[in-house]
Formats: C-alpha cells, sequence, structure tokens
C-alpha cells in the first residue's frame, strides 16, 4: 500500500467511514449476487469501513474484512461489532494463504498501489482464491489533473485495456467489464471488472 495515501487514511478515518457508510456503492455490489458462489467463503480486501463486510454478510456470504489501516479496523469494528476484520496488507497479502477463499471482493483500493504494484497485487488475489474462484474487482479515476491528490492518496491510472491484461496475466478469465459514473462526482469515473480464477 502506498505509504501516503495510508497515512490519509490514518488521519482522518471516523470522517472517511462515517461518510462511507451513507454511501452504498449497490450497483458494483449487486454484481457480487449473481457472480459470487453462494454461500461460501469470501475476502473483503481493502474493507475500509466495514461497510461491504456487513453486506455480504447479511446476503449469505461469510465474509471477512482485510485492511492496511489500524484506525480503519477500528472503525469498522465499532460500527459493525459481528464483523470478522483482520490485518492483510497489498501489493503481497502475504497474511493470507494460498486457496483460502472463494469470492474476493475488491472495492476502490488497488488505485492505491503504484503502477508497478498492481501486477503483483492481482497476481496475489488469484492466490488466495480457489480455481474458478471470482473475483469483483473496482477502482476509480482521480478527482484531480494528476494522479495524487491534495489529502496525498494516490489514485494510479489504470486503462481498463491494462487492467484486462494485467488480469489475464494473474490468471483470470474476465466475465464482464463496465463503467459508471460517480453519481457524487462529476469528474470521476467507476470502472468494474468481474473475473474468475483459471
Amino acid at each position: 500500500m502506498d505509504k501516503q495515501t495510508l497515512h490519509a487514511y490514518e488521519q482522518n478515518a471516523p470522517l472517511r467511514c462515517e461518510r462511507y457508510r451513507l454511501i452504498l456503492p449497490t450497483e458494483i455490489l449487486q454484481h457480487a449476487l449473481t457472480l459470487f458462489h453462494h454461500g461460501k467463503e469470501t475476502a473483503d480486501i481493502g474493507c475500509g469501513s466495514g461497510r461491504d463486510v456487513h453486506w455480504l454478510n447479511t446476503r449469505s456470504f461469510p465474509t471477512v474484512g482485510y485492511d492496511a489501516s489500524p484506525t480503519m479496523r477500528t472503525e469498522a469494528r465499532q460500527a459493525y461489532p459481528t464483523i470478522d476484520v483482520r490485518t492483510a496488507v497489498l501489493p503481497h497479502l502475504s497474511e493470507i494463504p494460498d486457496c483460502t477463499y472463494y469470492n474476493v471482493l475488491s472495492i476502490a483500493t488497488i488505485m492505491h498501489l503504484t503502477q508497478n504494484d498492481i501486477p503483483t497485487a492481482l497476481h496475489h488475489l488469484a492466490r488466495i482464491l480457489h480455481t474458478n474462484g471470482r473475483l469483483l474487482l473496482s477502482y476509480r479515476s482521480s478527482s484531480e489533473y494528476n494522479e495524487r491528490e491534495a489529502d496525498g492518496r494516490l489514485f494510479t491510472a489504470l486503462s481498463t485495456t491494462t487492467c484486462t491484461a494485467m488480469l489475464e496475466a494473474a490468471g483470470f478469465c474476465i466475465n464482464t467489464t463496465s463503467e459508471q459514473h460517480d453519481p457524487y462526482r462529476e469528474r470521476i469515473r467507476w470502472f468494474i471488472f468481474l473475473a474468475t480464477r483459471q
């Protein structure tokens, strides 16, 4: 994880988590209902506020949340006392054994990695999945004219073509890709990938 980005989340965790819990990315999460293996072990990589861990658990996907930020993990546990939140850091996810999960969710996380670290991260997202495991991945563009926003967070620019190639190199078959505009911020676009580990 990019150090400046992690610092930005640590500094403003309570405010960020409060805001994130009020905004549910329903259109993205709905893909999990049709793509994911129902009732199977699921990981949320970069779980932040814990919002999506809670959402998946209430829909019969037994989910563990992972985040690099201690303060974000604390906020998640306080907001949702019944969820399981643990430490794991991209790109290597060394805290998670191979073939642990059937489903992996990673929303708004890989964009905080450097261009060089993204292929490694995708490889390890594949590694923690069983064969035929499912990945729901999303990332967004920066709201600034460069990749480093004013608060220090990194939003690495990544085209859908490049991301597709990286996912395939990591051992994924792409099921679908889509793009949508952020409903709250005019300049921001979201990119969504649904993929299966081969």
